[in-house]
């Protein structure tokens, strides 16, 4: 089994841009700092790809997310 070592960081964001994500979160029934982490491991897998590698795998996953937020509002 593989630990996983966490560190608790301090982070400034815009408190609108905050309130926003913490609602979206609610869709997902996730947590802020999950959503980071996973942000974090993507970009710093991206660093790792060719330029033009990297623009796609993002385009690819903002219309995965786009797609899985207009079936979730469906369901509402």
């Amino acid at each position: 089994m593989c630990m996983i070592e966490k560190v608790r960081v301090n982070v400034s964001v815009d408190k609108i841009l905050l309130n926003k994500a913490k609602k979206k979160l609610g869709l997902f029934g996730g947590k802020l700092s999950t959503l980071f982490n996973a942000y974090l491991n993507d970009f710093v897998r991206s660093m790792d790809l060719p330029p033009l590698q990297t623009h796609e795998s993002l385009l690819e996953k903002v219309k995965d997310l786009e797609n899985r937020v207009k079936k979730l509002e469906n369901k509402n």
